[in-house]
């Protein structure tokens, strides 16, 4: 029965190429690229800002993953510049 919905997830994925034209591989890529760009970022920051002695510090979470792998990393100092106007308030 598993392998009737690894056919289907195939099948799905030849279909998106076919009709819209486009490689969803080179779609699953990008995303994954963003992630792990994401995670470096943050870590990179996050220790650059423990040296400053500051205290803004951003998580490594599914949120902040998400948003790295949609905004990319205008989204990552969106998160903290969000995060800088909460420790203000």
């Amino acid at each position: 029965m598993f392998e009737v919905y690894i056919v289907a997830f195939i099948l799905i994925f030849y279909l998106i190429y076919v009709i819209f034209g486009f490689n969803p591989i080179n779609i699953t890529v990008n995303i994954l690229i963003r992630v792990l760009s994401g995670i470096v970022f943050i870590s990179v920051c996050n220790y650059l800002i423990f040296l400053l002695g500051r205290s803004l510090y951003v998580n490594i979470n599914e949120i902040s993953l998400a948003i790295s792998a949609l905004l990319g990393i205008s989204g990552l100092c969106f998160l903290y510049l969000f995060q800088w106007i909460l420790t203000i308030m």
